[in-house]
């Protein structure tokens, strides 16, 4: 499954080429300068695009184009560096977290509408979540934002 990527950086190290700074591994780890980094969360694209439509409150800047925009570039670089939209992402990602829980574990979502194969007859995709991990991992994007806030830094999100 393809994942989106998340990593504290400086606001001063942020450029078009800061993807050169970070590689991946056969298991699909993400790794700096050959080490991994210390603030470090992903999420599968599956997920992302469920919550899609709340990141796009966010304001945030494209390195690559050197231009603003909202939300997360799902196929390429966003950066979210302002001390107002990484308190947005921080309460938004809490506001998930929150709501996820009082699910069930499983935490089965709905997702994208599916064809299968020659039947015209779709459905709507199943997305199921160990309740525990998936929590923890936006626990830890969230106080990512928090801590990028408080220490001047930024977030940088690697998208599929």
């Amino acid at each position: 499954m393809s994942k989106h990527h998340f990593v504290i950086e400086n606001k001063s190290r942020v450029n078009g080429n800061i993807h050169t700074s970070y590689s991946w591994d056969s298991h699909g780890n993400i790794h700096k300068s050959g080490l991994k980094p210390e603030f470090y969360a992903a999420l599968e694209d599956e997920f992302i695009a469920y919550i899609y439509d709340s990141l796009r409150w966010l304001d945030t800047w494209n390195p690559s184009t050197c231009m603003r925009c909202s939300g997360l570039n799902n196929c390429g670089i966003t950066v979210i560096e302002e001390q107002d939209a990484l308190l947005k992402f921080h309460k938004l990602i809490q506001a998930w977290i929150d709501l996820f829980c009082h699910a069930t574990d499983p935490i089965v979502l709905t997702g994208s509408y599916c064809f299968d194969g020659e039947e015209q007859e779709g459905y709507y995709e199943k997305l199921a979540y160990n309740k525990v991990e998936l929590i923890h991992e936006l626990t830890t994007l969230a106080n990512m934002a928090k801590y990028a806030e408080i220490n001047g830094k930024c977030i940088v999100h690697f998208g599929v």
